[in-house]
């Protein structure tokens, strides 16, 4: 059997990524690493388990963690975020390659936001970026996700350049326009991955 290829979706928030995701479904497997990461961290999981006995989580009455109490822990200093990714982030990438030998297609794509930033790069084939303008990004973040525009700015200031993502992958999508202006490039990039080959 020939190998897979695994072909990374990032970009910055408000981007795209979901719809990109969304519409690859239709025909391809599609992992989305911040499901993996929200799975690994349920009550009696193993993400879950590692920050419990390391008391580094607060939990509530049902013994689940208080996301909100994580993320403050991680965001208070980089030490925190640090020693938190440390724990997630290999486990993140055990289930990405359990998940990857599982699939019978021989194209799979995996979206991971931070993939440049945590230097995931040696785990894919090939990465596809979409980017979009800021303007419409934070427009997306406000009305989607009901961000202020305050929040939404101080997100994607926070995020790796969107320049220095796009010069870092090997195909770039613009999500500027429609949905349909979307699916188009994203229909002419699946034809250039098939046009290289594996």
């Amino acid at each position: 059997m020939s190998k897979k290829k695994v072909i990374g979706i990032t970009g910055s928030m408000g981007s795209g990524k979901s719809e990109i995701s969304r519409y690859l479904r239709k025909k391809y497997p599609v992992l989305d690493c911040d499901q993996v990461n929200a799975d690994l961290l349920k009550k009696g999981n193993l993400g879950y388990q590692k920050l419990n006995d390391l008391h580094i989580v607060e939990l509530d009455s049902n013994g689940e963690i208080i996301k909100e109490s994580l993320a403050s822990y991680m965001f208070s200093n980089v030490e925190h975020r640090k020693q938190v990714e440390a724990i997630l982030h290999p486990l993140i990438f055990d289930e990405m390659h359990k998940w990857i030998h599982e699939q019978e297609s021989l194209i799979v794509f995996v979206e991971m936001p931070i993939l440049f930033e945590i230097s995931a790069q040696e785990h894919f084939d090939s990465i596809w970026c979409v980017v979009a303008d800021l303007d419409v990004a934070l427009s997306r973040l406000q009305t989607y996700r009901n961000f202020t525009r305050e929040q939404a700015l101080a997100r994607l200031v926070s995020q790796m350049n969107p320049e220095e993502k796009m010069a870092k992958s090997d195909i770039v999508l613009r999500n500027n326009s429609t949905v349909e202006q979307l699916h188009m490039q994203i229909e002419d990039a699946l034809k250039e991955e098939k046009l290289n080959g594996d």
